[in-house]
């Protein structure tokens, strides 16, 4: 009696399935952010006042900006430079419904930017700026003005979507770092 040697078992390679999993993994995060994110409802800027690119000729005490939606405003901020880059803001933001109301010092003749970030409802981040400027009659000019100085130099805007990015990034990197462990892991151990 002749014994016939059995086949060699072919063995799936187990090294390749955590690879493609952390692949598969980052192409399904990646595209449900780029389909996903223009759906999910935020809030938007509807009107402000002054209106962007008007003109004011009168003096004025406060900006305000109406949205779509309540925001939280806890995390709002309204930020309205003018000349020489001084923040004409004062005090903090006050939320009413809709309506992000901004205190200003007395505002000069002029170009000014308000930049403003607010938190929907939904807790996502929504921010931009808008423009206008003051033209007052002669002899209207404000004595008085902001404080100046370093302390009241206006920031920069940054992306609203960076940390979107960054979040998806760092979930691609733990899922790949995971998939690198478990392959060295399984072939290590022989499976």
């Amino acid at each position: 009696m002749t014994i016939k040697p059995e086949p060699p078992v072919r063995r799936a390679r187990p090294a390749l399935w955590p690879a493609r999993l952390a692949a598969s993994a980052a192409v399904t995060l990646v595209a449900t952010l780029a389909v996903a994110s223009p759906a999910w409802a935020h809030s938007r800027l509807e009107r402000t006042d002054p209106a962007d690119g008007s003109t004011v000729t009168a003096a004025m005490s406060t900006v305000t900006l109406t949205f779509n939606e309540m925001v939280r405003g806890q995390f709002t901020t309204v930020r309205v430079t003018g000349p020489g880059k001084v923040s004409y803001s004062e005090g903090h933001v006050q939320v009413i419904d809709n309506d992000v109301h901004q205190k200003v010092y007395p505002l000069h003749s002029g170009a000014y930017t308000v930049a403003w970030r607010a938190i929907s409802a939904d807790g996502h981040p929504v921010e931009g700026q808008f423009h206008f400027t003051v033209a007052l009659p002669a002899g209207q000019e404000p004595v008085a003005g902001p404080p100046t100085g370093p302390a009241a130099a206006a920031p920069g805007t940054g992306s609203n979507r960076l940390w979107l990015w960054g979040g998806a990034a760092a979930v691609v990197v733990v899922i790949a770092v995971l998939a690198v462990a478990l392959t060295r892991r399984r072939a290590v151990s022989g499976r």
